[in-house]
């Protein structure tokens, strides 16, 4: 049987919030711009509105960059079965895993590999719930691998 988690929605709160920040750091750009050119006009006598306008498409384009790898990156979310846990970050049998460590402190819980490799698993973006029972279905199936 295989169950799957998908974060709140927090994890949208988030992305329209760094996307609104771009956008003000965009206006921020766009405003310095305009006193550098500015500023370059008045000191060499010629008008450099064209340099205003490419610095306003270099940052523009590094903006709608950054946006398009939030928005792709895709929401977090978990996905269990009996063998095998699939996050956006890893996929691993549950054989393949050593133990499990829940978060303490703020910090997010993760799985330990029998290769001693560390994989974070970002429940804090799920329900109470939902973390609860992927906490318990994980140290039950680590256990038992």
């Amino acid at each position: 049987m295989e169950k799957r988690y998908y974060s709140q929605l927090a994890y949208f709160i988030k992305a329209i919030l760094i996307i609104i920040v771009l956008g003000v750091f965009f206006y921020i750009i766009t405003e310095l711009s305009d006193q550098i050119a500015e500023t370059l006009s008045i000191k060499f006598r010629k008008n450099l509105v064209a340099i205003e306008y490419v610095m306003n498409i270099v940052f523009g384009i590094i903006c709608l960059l950054f946006i398009l790898i939030i928005l792709l990156r895709g929401k977090p979310q978990i996905t269990i079965n009996e063998t095998m846990i699939r996050t956006n970050r890893f996929k691993k049998k549950f054989e393949e895993l050593a133990s499990y460590h829940p978060g303490k402190g703020g910090s997010e819980p993760f799985v330990l590999s029998k290769e001693g490799k560390q994989y974070d698993i970002e429940l804090s973006w799920f329900s109470k719930k939902d973390r609860k029972e992927i906490e318990a279905f994980l140290t039950e199936r680590i256990q038992t691998a």
